[in-house]
């Protein structure tokens, strides 16, 4: 099976191949995917994206490289962002001819490649759609990572760059594969892509729960602390993370003794930790940057309650992970108007605790009475262990079952 993979630079992958060996972190559905392609005659090409809500990439690579790296059978292709035009051009002129040399590189070399299968992520979906479009003998697989705001004012959007991707989204594709993140994927998907086009949303996988022997530094000082609760993700305002430091501080406020666990980096961590600086409080915070897996894992254990307040949806590789921990879970109300959380909701309701987005008052009140009760945590964590066994698999079959997927496609190429 040849296949041309084309995807962002995504920052956990890119001390891999600056090191030179694979060590990747965070985006386990693509660096998992990464791996089993790898086994395959694949095509490896990364595309630079210098922007994006929290975008944090250290890339500057002025130009396009190679990368050979110790743990991958291939090499990969890594094209330059913006950093390969001169300065004088504009930031926003740049990005446009960023994406426009991209896309040639892309298609010439699914042209001459000429693979079964060309597997694309949203950072190249024009690439994805021209070929899928004027290269109708290569099959080509749209892979969404889950429904973004732009992704849904782009089908109502009347700019040019609306439209483009409307354009884009309704090309003839041979798949298109979408993370079930709790984003609202199913309406996205009945109004963006062709009735005709086949879908499949698919749950990101867990790993087993292995926990470190020992407690990495940075957590040494929590496995002493009580009633600690924990939020892990990037620090970005849509994740919530204002309303979850902003919760906590009320709870201290009314002299309830709680620890704020932060795992996770973004914009915002200079301004988080500036409003925690200014109460009188800071003691009651860590904020740990990076840690190795099976670490957060030991930090899942240590806590007592877990809280995701994701404004754009809460299936997220986190909080599986929270799920599989048998935490005792706080999320967001669903979206009705928009479908966020509304599959979450059905998978877990009645499992965990709700509090509504933007309202970081009503979630300490929820915090409060949690605390205050030990026996409601183990009531919630009890019915998260048993309800999981009805939807969460581990990642060896998740990444089975995209592989055979794009096996069974790449038989079907005319």
């Amino acid at each position: 099976m040849k296949i041309l993979y084309a995807t962002r630079l995504f920052s956990g992958l890119e001390s891999s191949f600056t090191n030179g060996t694979w060590s990747p972190t965070g985006v386990p559905t693509i660096y998992k995917i990464i791996e089993e392609l790898d086994k395959y005659d694949t095509r490896f090409i990364f595309s630079v994206k210098d922007s994006g809500n929290g975008y944090c990439s250290l890339w500057g690579n002025e130009k396009d490289c190679i990368s050979q790296v110790d743990g991958l059978n291939h090499s990969v292709k890594i094209l330059s962002g913006i950093s390969f035009f001169p300065a004088v051009i504009t930031r926003k002129l740049a990005m446009i001819l960023r994406d426009i040399r991209q896309s040639i590189i892309i298609i010439i070399e699914a042209i001459r490649f000429n693979p079964d299968v060309v597997y694309c992520d949203h950072a190249n979906i024009i690439v994805a759609a021209v070929i899928s479009r004027f290269q109708r003998k290569i099959p080509v697989v749209f892979r969404a990572m889950g429904i973004y705001p732009f992704m849904r004012d782009a089908l109502d959007g009347s700019k040019l760059i609306h439209k483009t991707y409307k354009w884009a989204y309704r090309s003839p594709f041979a798949l298109v594969i979408c993370t079930q993140d709790g984003s609202g994927v199913e309406q996205w998907l009945y109004r963006a892509i062709r009735n005709e086009v086949p879908k499949k949303i698919l749950l990101n996988g867990v790993d087993r729960i292995i926990l470190p022997e020992n407690i990495d530094n940075k957590l040494e000082s929590v496995s002493k602390k009580k009633n600690v609760i924990l939020f892990v993700g990037k620090l970005e305002r849509y994740k919530g993370c204002y309303e979850f430091v902003e919760s906590i501080i009320y709870l201290l406020d009314k002299k309830v003794l709680v620890h704020a666990l932060i795992i996770g980096t973004g914009s915002e961590i200079d301004q988080l930790k500036n409003i925690v600086q200014r109460s009188k409080y800071k003691r009651n915070f860590i904020f740990i940057d990076r840690l190795p897996h099976e670490q957060i894992m030991a930090a899942h254990k240590m806590s007592e309650i877990y809280v995701s307040m994701n404004h754009f949806g809460n299936l997220s590789n986190a909080n599986l992970e929270a799920i599989q921990s048998n935490d005792c879970i706080i999320i967001p109300y669903p979206q009705l108007k928009t479908g966020v959380d509304v599959i979450t909701d059905n998978l877990l309701k009645g499992t965990v605790v709700n509090a509504p987005i933007d309202n970081p008052k009503y979630l300490s009140n929820v915090l409060y009475d949690l605390i205050k009760s030990k026996k409601e945590r183990l009531k919630v964590s009890e019915k998260i262990r048993i309800r999981k066994r009805d939807f969460l698999y581990l990642w060896d079959e998740r990444i089975s079952i995209e592989m055979d997927i794009l096996k069974n496609l790449a038989k079907v190429k005319i």
